[in-house]
C-alpha cells in the first residue's frame, strides 16, 4: 500500500505519495482502494497526480487522461514552439493582422485579459515583451538592465493592445487575436500551467474520481481528501532549503498557488533580482518574498498570486479577499500576513529563515 505524505509547494517539484506497486489481487477479487500518485516533466515541470480511495486500473487511466490535459495545453500553449498558435500570435505584433487562435487559447487569452482588468494590470499576460531584457537563465551572466532600454519597454506591457475577436454566437469557441504594436509578446507561462491543472482536475472528475491531488510546480489542487484527512499542503521558507516548509495548511476542494522570489533569480550588489515583474515598473517587485493564494481554481490562484505578491502587505490581502480567495505572504521585511479567512487555519511551524 502506498503512503500518503503531505505535499510541499515548491518552485522545483512537489512531494506526493510514491512508492513500488503493490502486488495484483488473486482471480475474481476486487482491486483494494489505494493511494496512486505519478510524477512527468511537463510544461518545463514537474506534474505529479495522486489518486486516493480508487482501484489501481481505475486510478492509472484516470492519471493518463489527466497528463494528455497537460501534453495538449503544452502544445497549443506553449510561445516557445514556432508551430503554436500563441508563437503566431506573437510573431504578428504590430502587423496589424488578425491570427486565428483554437477554443481552449482563446478562454485563456480572455482569463487573462479579465485577470488584468481586475488586478488593475498588477497580472498582465503582455510582461513576455520584457523577455530577455531581464536573464535569470543558469546559464545567463546576470546583470541590470540600464534604466533607459527598461523605459522603452515597459510601454509594450500593454493588456488592453491584445485584441480578440470571439468567433459569431460562441464566446468560448475559436476566435482571433492580435497585438497592436511591434515588440508585444504574450507569455501565458504561469496562467497555462493553471489552466492545465484545472482542466486535468476536469478530466478526474469527469472519471467519477472526488480524492485526488494534481500538482505543476508551485500550482496545485487538491480535491476531497486520503484516509478520512484532508490533504495538507506545506509552504516553503523563502529563504530554506527547497523542501523545507515553515507553514502548513489543510486544504480540500480548492486551489492553492505559491509565488517566490526564490524561483529565479541573481543577486547584484548584495539586492536580490528576480522573475516576478511588477508591470508598473518592469522591475522585480519589490514587496513580497513569497504569496501563496487559496482559490476556487488554479487559474484564479495564479492570477492572483502574482498579483498579491507585487502588491504586497495589507493591500495585497484585500485583493485576495474582494476576489472570494484567501491568501499568506512574507513579506520583503520578511513579516508572516494572512488574510482572516486562514487566519485559524495555518499552522505556523516556526517563521520563516531570515
Amino acid at each position: 500500500m502506498l503512503r500518503p505524505v503531505p505535499l510541499l509547494l515548491s518552485a522545483v517539484a512537489g512531494l506526493a505519495c510514491a512508492g513500488p506497486a503493490p502486488a495484483s489481487p488473486p482471480p475474481g477479487q476486487a482491486e483494494a482502494p489505494e493511494v496512486y500518485a505519478e510524477t512527468r516533466p511537463i510544461m518545463s515541470t514537474l506534474v505529479t497526480v495522486t489518486v486516493a480511495a480508487a482501484p489501481r486500473g481505475k486510478a492509472t487511466a484516470a492519471a493518463e487522461a489527466a497528463f494528455a490535459a497537460f501534453t495538449h495545453v503544452e502544445e497549443v500553449m506553449n510561445e516557445w514552439r514556432p508551430a503554436s498558435p500563441l508563437s503566431s500570435l506573437n510573431v504578428a505584433a504590430g502587423s496589424g493582422r488578425w491570427v486565428e487562435m483554437p477554443g481552449d487559447l482563446c478562454q485563456v487569452l480572455r482569463i487573462g485579459r479579465d485577470g488584468a482588468r481586475r488586478t488593475g494590470g498588477l497580472f498582465d499576460p503582455t510582461w513576455a515583451a520584457l523577455r530577455g531584457l531581464w536573464r535569470f537563465g543558469e546559464a545567463e551572466v546576470p546583470s541590470v538592465p540600464p534604466p533607459e532600454m527598461i523605459a522603452a519597454r515597459c510601454p509594450l506591457v500593454a493588456w488592453r493592445d491584445l485584441e480578440l475577436e470571439p468567433a459569431p454566437g460562441s464566446a468560448a469557441g475559436p476566435c482571433r487575436a492580435r497585438l497592436a504594436r511591434h515588440g508585444m509578446q504574450v507569455g501565458l507561462g504561469g496562467l497555462a500551467k493553471g489552466w492545465a491543472v484545472d482542466r486535468a482536475v476536469a478530466e478526474l472528475r469527469r472519471r467519477g474520481l472526488s480524492d485526488f491531488v494534481v500538482q505543476a510546480g508551485g500550482d496545485l489542487y487538491a480535491a476531497g481528501g486520503h484516509g478520512g484527512r484532508p490533504w495538507t499542503v506545506g509552504v516553503r521558507d523563502p529563504r530554506g532549503p527547497p523542501d523545507e516548509a515553515f507553514a502548513w495548511l489543510d486544504v480540500s476542494d480548492r486551489a492553492f498557488s505559491t509565488s517566490g522570489d526564490y524561483e529565479r533569480f541573481f543577486v547584484v550588489d548584495g539586492v536580490r533580482h528576480h522573475h516576478i515583474l511588477d508591470p508598473r515598473t518592469c522591475r522585480p517587485a519589490e514587496a513580497s518574498r513569497s504569496a501563496s493564494v487559496l482559490a476556487a481554481s488554479a487559474v484564479e490562484a495564479e492570477i492572483l498570486g502574482k498579483a498579491v505578491f507585487i502588491l504586497g502587505g495589507e493591500a495585497g490581502l484585500r485583493l485576495a479577499e474582494q476576489e472570494g480567495a484567501a491568501a499568506l505572504l512574507v513579506t520583503s521585511a520578511n513579516r508572516v500576513m494572512a488574510s482572516p479567512a486562514l487566519q485559524a487555519r495555518v499552522r505556523l511551524e516556526r517563521a520563516p529563515s531570515p
